[in-house]
């Protein structure tokens, strides 16, 4: 049996490279900003992630072996060949719905800093440095204000087989620190190199299977001297022997049941990069809707015949907490919000500026296996709920007690970007 090899060095950031808004305070709850404080002085810079200068033949070959990935690129509708939308995996205990960039990447094995850590290493130094809270890195290098620090630097990884993890950032890598893939229009943390891909393909995959960024004398990892070969290279200039676009820990990897150092094919979701979301309630079909299209703070929630508006679009945030989440409507930048504070039963939901508040705060609770969701309202604990179970265009959305009926159950379904 052929024996694989770690694909690892690890390199400072010192060696490598060369020297959403905060939440706007509502009058309604004397609200307080929703990013949370920034974190002091610069602390010590870990070792970066990169595959080894070691065996550049096994590598390559196990690269091959892993054969590209065809159709199943992207799970965000119109962006690849036979691709439809697809709900990011559910993990045990935890709600994901299909609202966060997910595609299918080649994932590769590293040992992290710290022995035992189960994490992930995403080719992202300024996701690293957002999810180790340290803003001061992230002014050093001068990564966009979209990379707060109060967002949720996890990812969902899924196998094929159905194993699933949600994992957190904590390293940068393989091969390259800029190509956030997983970035689309309109994000906040836009895709800062190799902009010409189609989004969701990693460098080190296009470069390995196309050919991309191909350069006459690529780097050898091995010795650090020219190849004496052209090939397809990462940002700097060394030759990619892999298409991998995602690194897990030994430790993680074994809790998706893979072999110590084995790499696979897996699909991720992101859960800092939400995506534009309709939310469809099961009694009648319509959608969760802002009346009239208002920009007013205030304005009631309804339900209303799909329509395409950007009124009817919402994106889920997160909070920081496993599972909760903000509930943006994307035609005025408000957020789905409990009128008042409120705990009454019946109370009406509405949209409004950000402030942080817990009645902005939205747990998803899966119904079985349908597919649908309870969106329970943290400070009441009461559900999303289209008020006396009426079909009518127009109908009141409220919080109500769980009672199990068809008009708390609310099916996301992905818009994209």
């Amino acid at each position: 049996m052929r024996t694989r090899k770690l694909f690892l060095v690890v390199l400072t950031l010192a060696t490598l490279i060369g020297a959403d808004a905060a939440g706007v305070a509502g009058a309604q709850t004397g609200g307080t900003p929703s990013t949370l404080p920034q974190s002091g002085g610069a602390a010590a810079v870990p070792g970066d992630v990169q595959p080894t200068p070691s065996d550049e033949e096994q590598a390559a070959e196990a690269g091959r072996q892993a054969g590209p990935p065809g159709g199943a690129r992207s799970a965000i509708a119109g962006e690849g060949p036979g691709t439809s939308p697809a709900p990011a995996p559910a993990v045990a205990g935890e709600a994901h719905p299909p609202s966060f960039a997910t595609y299918r990447v080649y994932a590769t094995q590293y040992v992290p800093n710290t022995p035992g850590s189960v994490e992930v290493a995403v080719p992202d130094k300024c996701a690293k440095f957002a999810a180790l809270k340290n803003q001061t890195v992230l002014n050093d290098f001068g990564c966009p204000a979209g990379y707060r620090l109060d967002l949720d630097y996890r990812v969902v990884v899924t196998r094929d087989g159905g194993q699933s993890a949600t994992i957190p950032v904590k390293e940068v890598g393989p091969w390259n620190l800029d190509d956030n893939y997983w970035a689309g229009p309109g994000s906040a943390r836009p895709r800062r190199r190799f902009t010409d891909l189609p989004r969701g393909v990693p460098e080190a995959q296009a470069a390995f299977y196309n050919g991309y960024n191909t350069v006459p004398n690529c780097t050898s990892l091995s010795t650090g001297q020219p190849s004496g070969k052209a090939g397809g290279a990462d940002q700097f200039g060394r030759c990619v022997l892999n298409p991998a676009g995602i690194d897990l820990s030994v430790e993680a990897a074994k809790a998706l049941g893979l072999g110590n150092l084995e790499n696979a094919w897996v699909t991720v979701s992101f859960l800092w990069e939400p995506l534009d979301t309709t939310l469809t309630v099961q009694h009648s079909g319509k959608n969760l809707d802002i009346n009239y299209v208002s920009l007013d703070r205030g304005a009631q929630a309804i339900q209303w015949p799909a329509n395409g508006g950007r009124n009817q679009a919402w994106r889920f945030i997160p909070t920081g907490t496993a599972g909760v989440y903000f509930i943006q409507v994307q035609h005025s930048g408000m957020m789905l919000d409990v009128e008042g504070v409120s705990t009454a039963d019946g109370a009406r939901v509405i949209q409004w500026p950000s402030n942080g508040q817990i009645n902005q705060r939205w747990r998803l609770v899966p119904v079985g296996t349908t597919g649908t969701f309870n969106i329970v309202a943290q400070h009441s604990g009461k559900l999303l709920d289209v008020g006396g179970i009426s079909t009518a265009d127009g109908a009141l959305i409220i919080q109500w007690p769980a009672n199990g009926g068809a008009n708390q159950q609310w099916r996301p379904s992905v818009l994209g970007l």
